[in-house]
C-alpha cells in the first residue's frame, strides 16, 4: 500500500468493495464503487454466469470527515447461460446494503446508536447523514428491535415499577394519550413502555411476559389507580404491592367512594386587583350525603 494502491478501500471500510472514483458535491461526497467479485455462478444450477449490465444504486453511508457521503454502487446484473435454468437474471448483493435499503447497515446501526443510546433527537441525525426523519427511524425500529426484545437486556426483576406518564398533548384530533411505563427498580433500568394507562392495557402486557419471569418479582410499586390494580391481577397477585415513591410525595388521593357522594365545587377566591376568580389551591371539598 505504500504506493497508494488500495488507499481509497481503505478509508472506504467496505470489504468486497472497490472505489472507482470520488467526486464533492455542493453538501455531500460522491463515492463511485463496484464489487471486486468478477466471476461467479447461478445459485440454481452452478453454470457460471456472465454479466449482462450494471444497475445504478444510490446509498447513504456514514458521514466522511463531517460531510454526507453518499455512495454509488454500479451493480452487475448477472445472467444464467444454461438455456433450461429456471433462473434467468440475478443480480449481485452484499451483506453491508441491505436490498432495497437507503442505508449501509453500518449508517443504520449508528443512526440506531445515536438515537437510543445518545438519545439524539431523529432530525439531528437524519440532516448529518443527509436523509429524511423516516429514514432515520425505519433503521432504528429495524437495528434497534432485536436489542430491545432480547430477554437478556432485562434478566430477573425482583421489584417492578409501574406508573403513567403524558406521552401526547390533547389536540383538536385526539385526548391527552398516556403510556405505561416499567422499570426495574433495582438496576434502574426501563423493561418497557405500554400505549395506554387503562387496566387491558397492563393485563395484556402481563399475558404477553413471560410467566416464569412474572413470577420472579417480588415486589410491585405503583401509584393508587384502580386501573393498575386491577390490570396486574392475577399476573402479579404474588407479589407485595407498594405506593410508588411519586405518589408518596403527592397529595393522599380522595377515595372514590367517598369522591363520588355528594362532592361539591371548590369555592373560589377572587382573583388579584379585580381580575377572574381563581381556582381554590387545596384539595376539593368533600361532604358525604347525610339521609334526611
Amino acid at each position: 500500500m505504500s504506493d497508494g494502491t488500495g488507499l481509497a478501500e481503505a478509508l472506504l471500510g467496505l470489504a468486497g468493495f472497490k472505489v472507482l472514483e470520488v467526486t464533492e458535491g455542493e453538501d455531500e461526497v460522491v463515492i463511485a464503487v463496484e464489487t471486486t467479485t468478477s466471476v461467479t455462478g447461478c445459485w440454481s444450477c452452478g453454470v457460471l454466469a456472465e454479466c449482462q449490465d450494471r444497475v445504478r444504486v444510490d446509498i447513504r453511508d456514514l458521514t466522511c470527515f463531517g460531510r454526507p457521503a453518499r455512495l454509488v454502487w454500479s451493480k452487475r446484473r448477472w445472467r444464467c447461460r444454461e438455456v433450461e435454468c429456471p433462473v434467468k437474471t440475478w443480480t449481485e448483493r452484499s451483506v453491508h446494503v441491505p436490498p432495497r435499503a437507503l442505508l449501509t447497515c453500518r449508517a443504520g446501526i449508528e443512526a440506531c446508536r445515536q438515537v437510543g443510546e445518545l438519545a439524539r433527537p431523529v432530525s439531528g441525525v437524519a440532516d448529518e447523514l443527509g436523509v429524511c426523519w423516516w429514514t432515520v427511524m425505519h433503521a432504528v425500529e429495524r437495528h434497534g428491535r432485536p436489542l430491545v426484545d432480547d430477554p437478556a437486556r432485562v434478566g430477573p426483576v425482583a421489584a417492578l415499577g409501574v406508573d403513567e406518564t403524558s406521552f401526547l398533548k390533547a389536540n383538536r384530533e385526539h385526548p391527552i394519550i398516556y403510556a405505561t411505563g416499567l422499570v426495574d427498580l433495582n438496576a434502574k433500568l426501563v423493561i418497557d413502555l405500554v400505549k395506554g394507562n387503562a387496566a387491558k392495557d397492563l393485563r395484556n402486557w402481563c399475558a404477553s411476559s413471560d410467566q416464569d419471569w412474572l413470577k420472579a418479582i417480588k415486589v410491585v410499586a405503583t401509584d393508587l389507580a384502580e386501573s393498575y390494580r386491577a390490570g396486574l391481577s392475577p399476573h402479579l397477585d404474588h407479589a407485595v404491592r407498594g405506593r410508588s415513591l411519586s405518589c408518596r410525595k403527592g397529595r393522599q388521593p380522595v377515595p372514590r367512594h367517598r369522591a363520588t357522594a355528594g362532592a361539591e365545587r371548590a369555592p373560589r377566591s377572587p382573583g388579584k386587583e379585580g381580575g377572574p376568580a381563581l381556582s381554590h389551591p387545596q384539595a376539593p371539598i368533600v361532604r358525604s350525603r347525610t339521609p334526611r
